[in-house]
Protein backbone atom coordinates (compact mmCIF):
# COMPACT_ATOMS: atom_id res chain seq x y z
CA UNK A 1 0.00 0.00 0.00
CA UNK A 2 1.50 3.32 -0.95
CA UNK A 3 2.39 5.29 2.15
CA UNK A 4 0.90 8.62 2.14
CA UNK A 5 1.75 11.93 3.92
CA UNK A 6 -1.29 11.68 6.17
CA UNK A 7 0.09 8.54 7.32
CA UNK A 8 3.49 9.96 8.05
CA UNK A 9 2.08 12.39 10.57
CA UNK A 10 -0.48 9.84 12.07
CA UNK A 11 3.09 8.16 13.17
CA UNK A 12 5.29 11.12 14.14
CA UNK A 13 2.31 12.74 15.62
CA UNK A 14 2.14 16.16 13.69
CA UNK A 15 0.16 17.72 11.53
CA UNK A 16 -0.02 16.68 7.36
CA UNK A 17 0.84 20.24 6.88
CA UNK A 18 3.95 19.69 8.82
CA UNK A 19 5.14 16.63 6.99
CA UNK A 20 5.11 18.29 3.95
CA UNK A 21 7.27 21.13 4.83
CA UNK A 22 9.65 19.30 6.23
CA UNK A 23 9.62 16.61 3.05
CA UNK A 24 9.85 19.79 0.50
CA UNK A 25 12.37 21.73 2.64
CA UNK A 26 10.10 24.33 3.08
CA UNK A 27 10.74 26.95 5.87
CA UNK A 28 8.61 26.44 8.82
CA UNK A 29 8.87 27.11 12.62
CA UNK A 30 9.67 23.29 13.88
CA UNK A 31 12.30 22.31 16.04
CA UNK A 32 15.48 20.18 14.63
CA UNK A 33 14.61 17.41 16.63
CA UNK A 34 11.04 17.08 14.90
CA UNK A 35 12.21 17.29 11.80
CA UNK A 36 14.50 14.89 12.33
CA UNK A 37 11.60 12.76 13.80
CA UNK A 38 9.35 13.21 10.33
CA UNK A 39 12.28 12.31 7.65
CA UNK A 40 13.21 9.30 10.29
CA UNK A 41 9.63 8.14 9.95
CA UNK A 42 9.53 8.80 6.21
CA UNK A 43 12.44 6.63 5.80
CA UNK A 44 11.17 3.93 8.02
CA UNK A 45 7.69 3.76 5.98
CA UNK A 46 9.73 4.02 3.12
CA UNK A 47 7.93 6.43 1.58
CA UNK A 48 8.67 7.16 -2.27
CA UNK A 49 7.28 9.91 -3.85
CA UNK A 50 9.63 11.73 -5.49
CA UNK A 51 7.16 13.80 -7.20
CA UNK A 52 6.54 15.63 -4.08
CA UNK A 53 9.69 15.50 -2.31
CA UNK A 54 11.43 17.52 -5.03
CA UNK A 55 8.33 19.74 -5.66
CA UNK A 56 10.79 22.50 -3.46
CA UNK A 57 12.37 23.14 -7.19
CA UNK A 58 9.50 24.98 -8.11
CA UNK A 59 9.50 27.25 -5.22
CA UNK A 60 7.88 27.01 -1.96
CA UNK A 61 4.39 26.97 -3.45
CA UNK A 62 1.88 26.65 -0.66
CA UNK A 63 -2.14 26.22 -1.92
CA UNK A 64 -5.71 26.40 -0.73
CA UNK A 65 -8.61 24.95 -2.44
CA UNK A 66 -11.57 26.90 -2.60
CA UNK A 67 -15.48 25.93 -4.01
CA UNK A 68 -17.84 28.00 -4.62
CA UNK A 69 -21.30 27.62 -5.41
CA UNK A 70 -23.64 29.59 -8.24
CA UNK A 71 -21.31 33.29 -8.93
CA UNK A 72 -23.63 35.37 -7.10
CA UNK A 73 -22.17 38.67 -5.86
CA UNK A 74 -22.13 37.50 -2.50
CA UNK A 75 -20.06 34.55 -2.89
CA UNK A 76 -17.84 36.65 -5.98
CA UNK A 77 -16.82 39.14 -3.05
CA UNK A 78 -16.39 36.61 -0.25
CA UNK A 79 -13.97 34.68 -2.49
CA UNK A 80 -12.01 37.55 -3.40
CA UNK A 81 -11.54 38.39 -0.02
CA UNK A 82 -9.98 34.74 0.61
CA UNK A 83 -7.85 34.59 -2.03
CA UNK A 84 -6.57 38.17 -0.95
CA UNK A 85 -6.07 36.90 2.81
CA UNK A 86 -4.13 33.68 1.92
CA UNK A 87 -2.22 35.69 -0.41
CA UNK A 88 -1.27 37.45 2.75
CA UNK A 89 0.02 34.21 4.12
CA UNK A 90 1.66 33.41 1.30
CA UNK A 91 -0.91 31.17 -0.60
CA UNK A 92 -1.99 30.65 -3.59
CA UNK A 93 -5.80 29.52 -4.41
CA UNK A 94 -7.25 27.36 -6.78
CA UNK A 95 -10.77 28.23 -6.78
CA UNK A 96 -13.46 26.09 -8.50
CA UNK A 97 -17.18 27.62 -8.94
CA UNK A 98 -19.26 24.34 -9.56
CA UNK A 99 -22.82 26.68 -9.60
CA UNK A 100 -25.37 23.73 -8.12
CA UNK A 101 -24.19 20.96 -10.03
CA UNK A 102 -23.31 17.93 -7.83
CA UNK A 103 -21.20 16.23 -10.38
CA UNK A 104 -18.94 19.47 -10.64
CA UNK A 105 -18.55 19.91 -6.94
CA UNK A 106 -17.25 15.64 -6.51
CA UNK A 107 -14.77 16.32 -9.70
CA UNK A 108 -13.39 19.67 -8.27
CA UNK A 109 -13.06 17.93 -4.80
CA UNK A 110 -11.10 14.99 -6.62
CA UNK A 111 -9.22 17.41 -8.54
CA UNK A 112 -8.25 19.45 -5.49
CA UNK A 113 -7.19 16.38 -3.79
CA UNK A 114 -5.46 15.03 -6.58
CA UNK A 115 -3.25 17.91 -6.29
CA UNK A 116 -1.94 17.61 -2.71
CA UNK A 117 -3.63 21.41 -2.14
CA UNK A 118 -2.62 22.26 2.03
CA UNK A 119 -6.15 22.25 3.16
CA UNK A 120 -9.59 23.08 1.04
CA UNK A 121 -12.50 25.75 1.63
CA UNK A 122 -15.74 24.12 0.57
CA UNK A 123 -18.61 26.24 0.33
CA UNK A 124 -21.82 22.96 -0.43
CA UNK A 125 -23.53 23.18 -3.49
CA UNK A 126 -27.63 23.90 -2.84
CA UNK A 127 -29.54 21.48 -4.71
CA UNK A 128 -32.49 21.04 -2.97
CA UNK A 129 -32.64 17.02 -3.53
CA UNK A 130 -31.13 14.82 -0.70
CA UNK A 131 -27.65 13.61 -1.64
CA UNK A 132 -25.16 11.14 0.32
CA UNK A 133 -22.37 11.20 -2.17
CA UNK A 134 -21.37 14.70 -1.16
CA UNK A 135 -20.89 14.24 2.67
CA UNK A 136 -19.41 10.27 1.63
CA UNK A 137 -17.01 12.64 -0.56
CA UNK A 138 -16.28 15.19 2.49
CA UNK A 139 -16.00 12.57 5.06
CA UNK A 140 -13.52 10.50 2.63
CA UNK A 141 -11.27 14.13 2.26
CA UNK A 142 -11.36 14.41 6.12
CA UNK A 143 -9.98 10.82 6.15
CA UNK A 144 -7.18 11.32 4.08
CA UNK A 145 -5.90 13.68 6.18
CA UNK A 146 -6.24 17.13 4.07
CA UNK A 147 -7.50 19.78 6.25
CA UNK A 148 -11.36 20.81 5.53
CA UNK A 149 -13.98 23.60 6.83
CA UNK A 150 -17.04 24.33 5.31
CA UNK A 151 -17.92 27.79 5.23
CA UNK A 152 -21.85 29.34 4.76
CA UNK A 153 -23.43 26.58 4.56
CA UNK A 154 -23.58 23.36 6.77
CA UNK A 155 -23.75 19.47 5.26
CA UNK A 156 -25.59 16.92 7.09
CA UNK A 157 -23.63 14.60 9.25
CA UNK A 158 -20.11 16.13 8.39
CA UNK A 159 -18.60 17.37 11.56
CA UNK A 160 -15.32 19.93 10.81
CA UNK A 161 -14.54 23.61 11.78
CA UNK A 162 -17.86 25.72 9.97
CA UNK A 163 -17.46 29.38 9.40
CA UNK A 164 -21.08 31.55 8.83
CA UNK A 165 -23.20 34.04 9.48
CA UNK A 166 -26.21 33.84 11.85
CA UNK A 167 -28.68 33.10 8.82
CA UNK A 168 -31.55 32.89 11.75
CA UNK A 169 -30.72 36.69 13.34
CA UNK A 170 -30.28 37.95 10.42
CA UNK A 171 -33.70 36.57 8.99
CA UNK A 172 -35.08 38.23 12.31
CA UNK A 173 -33.64 41.61 12.27
CA UNK A 174 -34.71 41.93 8.78
CA UNK A 175 -38.30 40.62 9.24
CA UNK A 176 -38.56 42.95 12.83
CA UNK A 177 -37.31 45.87 10.69
CA UNK A 178 -40.76 45.77 8.87
CA UNK A 179 -42.93 45.21 11.74
CA UNK A 180 -41.63 48.16 13.63
CA UNK A 181 -43.11 50.25 10.33
CA UNK A 182 -46.47 49.04 10.97
CA UNK A 183 -46.23 45.90 8.54
CA UNK A 184 -48.67 42.86 8.91
CA UNK A 185 -48.50 41.17 5.80
CA UNK A 186 -44.96 40.60 4.96
CA UNK A 187 -44.37 38.27 1.99
CA UNK A 188 -41.05 36.18 1.80
CA UNK A 189 -39.08 34.91 -1.40
CA UNK A 190 -36.30 32.65 -0.61
CA UNK A 191 -33.93 30.22 -2.52
CA UNK A 192 -34.30 26.37 -2.58
CA UNK A 193 -36.13 25.51 0.29
CA UNK A 194 -34.45 22.60 1.88
CA UNK A 195 -31.17 24.77 1.49
CA UNK A 196 -28.92 25.32 5.23
CA UNK A 197 -29.15 29.03 5.05
CA UNK A 198 -32.92 29.13 3.63
CA UNK A 199 -34.39 27.18 6.73
CA UNK A 200 -32.60 29.32 8.91
CA UNK A 201 -33.47 32.05 7.43
CA UNK A 202 -37.28 31.54 7.51
CA UNK A 203 -36.67 30.34 11.05
CA UNK A 204 -36.01 33.86 11.98
CA UNK A 205 -38.87 35.25 9.59
CA UNK A 206 -40.88 32.86 12.10
CA UNK A 207 -39.69 33.92 14.99
CA UNK A 208 -40.08 37.61 14.08
CA UNK A 209 -43.74 37.30 13.56
CA UNK A 210 -44.86 35.08 16.30
CA UNK A 211 -43.17 37.14 18.68
CA UNK A 212 -45.40 40.23 17.46
CA UNK A 213 -48.24 38.02 17.62
CA UNK A 214 -48.27 37.88 13.49
CA UNK A 215 -49.22 34.31 12.16
CA UNK A 216 -47.36 32.38 10.05
CA UNK A 217 -48.83 31.74 6.97
CA UNK A 218 -47.48 29.80 4.21
CA UNK A 219 -49.46 31.16 1.36
CA UNK A 220 -47.05 34.42 1.64
CA UNK A 221 -43.81 32.31 1.12
CA UNK A 222 -42.74 32.00 -2.55
CA UNK A 223 -38.91 29.46 -2.66
CA UNK A 224 -37.19 29.55 -5.79
CA UNK A 225 -33.53 30.40 -6.45
CA UNK A 226 -31.13 32.83 -5.61
CA UNK A 227 -31.71 34.49 -8.45
CA UNK A 228 -33.84 38.13 -9.95
CA UNK A 229 -36.17 35.53 -11.76
CA UNK A 230 -37.16 34.67 -8.49
CA UNK A 231 -37.80 37.87 -7.20
CA UNK A 232 -40.16 39.05 -10.01
CA UNK A 233 -41.74 35.66 -10.39
CA UNK A 234 -42.28 35.58 -6.34
CA UNK A 235 -43.55 39.34 -6.60
CA UNK A 236 -46.11 38.41 -9.02
CA UNK A 237 -47.52 35.72 -6.63
CA UNK A 238 -47.10 37.31 -3.77
CA UNK A 239 -48.12 41.14 -4.44
CA UNK A 240 -51.67 39.92 -5.05
CA UNK A 241 -52.15 38.70 -2.04
CA UNK A 242 -52.09 42.09 -0.43
CA UNK A 243 -48.81 42.01 1.48
CA UNK A 244 -47.14 45.30 1.59
CA UNK A 245 -43.74 44.15 2.35
CA UNK A 246 -41.28 41.47 1.31
CA UNK A 247 -38.11 39.92 3.18
CA UNK A 248 -35.95 38.54 0.21
CA UNK A 249 -33.45 35.93 0.85
CA UNK A 250 -30.79 37.78 -0.82
CA UNK A 251 -30.28 41.15 -2.86
CA UNK A 252 -30.71 39.12 -6.17
CA UNK A 253 -34.02 37.96 -5.58
CA UNK A 254 -34.77 41.94 -4.67
CA UNK A 255 -33.52 43.29 -7.50
CA UNK A 256 -35.83 40.98 -9.27
CA UNK A 257 -38.97 42.55 -7.01
CA UNK A 258 -37.72 46.06 -7.74
CA UNK A 259 -37.73 45.06 -12.00
CA UNK A 260 -41.81 43.45 -11.22
CA UNK A 261 -42.30 46.54 -9.16
CA UNK A 262 -40.80 48.64 -11.60
CA UNK A 263 -42.71 47.25 -14.47
CA UNK A 264 -46.26 46.81 -12.44
CA UNK A 265 -45.57 50.66 -11.37
CA UNK A 266 -45.85 49.55 -7.86
CA UNK A 267 -44.23 52.07 -5.65
CA UNK A 268 -41.10 51.43 -3.22
CA UNK A 269 -41.47 52.12 -0.09
CA UNK A 270 -45.11 54.03 -0.96
CA UNK A 271 -46.66 50.60 -1.96
CA UNK A 272 -44.57 48.15 -1.25
CA UNK A 273 -41.41 47.53 1.20
CA UNK A 274 -38.35 45.43 0.78
CA UNK A 275 -35.58 44.02 2.59
CA UNK A 276 -32.51 42.20 1.21
CA UNK A 277 -29.66 39.63 2.55
CA UNK A 278 -26.15 40.18 2.00
CA UNK A 279 -25.60 44.14 1.76
CA UNK A 280 -23.80 43.69 -1.77
CA UNK A 281 -22.80 46.67 -3.78
CA UNK A 282 -25.69 46.59 -5.78
CA UNK A 283 -27.88 48.14 -2.95
CA UNK A 284 -27.08 51.74 -3.01
CA UNK A 285 -27.19 51.52 -6.48
CA UNK A 286 -31.27 50.73 -6.45
CA UNK A 287 -34.02 53.45 -6.78
CA UNK A 288 -34.54 53.93 -4.18
CA UNK A 289 -31.42 52.00 -2.21
CA UNK A 290 -32.00 48.71 -0.71
CA UNK A 291 -32.05 47.90 2.99
CA UNK A 292 -30.20 44.99 3.58
CA UNK A 293 -28.96 42.15 6.01
CA UNK A 294 -25.31 42.53 6.15
CA UNK A 295 -22.68 39.65 5.82
CA UNK A 296 -19.50 41.20 6.28
CA UNK A 297 -17.29 39.50 4.28
CA UNK A 298 -13.69 41.10 5.29
CA UNK A 299 -14.79 39.43 8.46
CA UNK A 300 -15.72 36.55 7.36
CA UNK A 301 -12.91 35.81 5.19
CA UNK A 302 -10.50 37.00 7.81
CA UNK A 303 -11.84 34.03 10.32
CA UNK A 304 -12.22 31.44 7.30
CA UNK A 305 -8.44 31.94 6.49
CA UNK A 306 -7.83 31.78 10.57
CA UNK A 307 -9.26 28.75 10.89
CA UNK A 308 -7.89 27.41 7.88
CA UNK A 309 -4.20 27.80 8.89
CA UNK A 310 -5.09 26.37 12.25
CA UNK A 311 -6.40 23.29 10.79
CA UNK A 312 -3.32 22.96 8.94
CA UNK A 313 -1.25 22.70 12.00
CA UNK A 314 -3.44 19.93 14.01
CA UNK A 315 -2.67 16.85 14.72
CA UNK A 316 -5.66 14.39 14.76
CA UNK A 317 -5.97 14.18 18.65
CA UNK A 318 -6.24 17.79 18.66
CA UNK A 319 -9.20 19.64 19.35
CA UNK A 320 -12.77 18.88 18.42
CA UNK A 321 -14.70 20.88 15.49
CA UNK A 322 -16.08 24.36 16.34
CA UNK A 323 -18.90 26.07 14.83
CA UNK A 324 -18.16 30.45 14.49
CA UNK A 325 -20.67 32.54 13.63
CA UNK A 326 -21.20 35.75 12.90
CA UNK A 327 -23.81 38.28 13.79
CA UNK A 328 -25.28 40.46 11.38
CA UNK A 329 -26.44 43.77 10.96
CA UNK A 330 -29.35 45.67 8.94
CA UNK A 331 -27.91 48.49 7.11
CA UNK A 332 -30.99 50.96 6.47
CA UNK A 333 -31.68 52.66 3.71
CA UNK A 334 -34.71 54.36 1.50
CA UNK A 335 -36.43 50.91 0.61
CA UNK A 336 -38.72 50.74 3.92
CA UNK A 337 -41.50 52.90 4.27
CA UNK A 338 -43.86 53.40 7.05
CA UNK A 339 -47.62 51.60 7.08
CA UNK A 340 -50.31 54.29 6.45
CA UNK A 341 -53.11 53.00 8.68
Amino acid sequence: MKVKIKDIAKVAGVSPTAVSQVLNDRPCRLAEATKEKILRVAREMKFQDQELISADRFGNIKTVGLIIPEPISFFLDLSYKITQELYKKGYTVFQCTVGNDLDCCYKALESLTCKNVDGIIVIPPCTGKKDTKLPKMLKALQNSGVPMILVDRAVYSVFCDFVTTDNKLGGKIATESLIHCGHRKIGCIMGKKDAYTVRKRMDGYKQALVSCDISYDEKLVYYGEFTRNTGEMGAEDLIPKGVTAIFAGNDEIAVGIYEYAKKEKIKIPEELSVVGFDNTSICDFLTPPLSSVEQNTEQLAEKIVEVMLSDMEKTEEEDAPSNYYYTPVLKERASVGKMIL
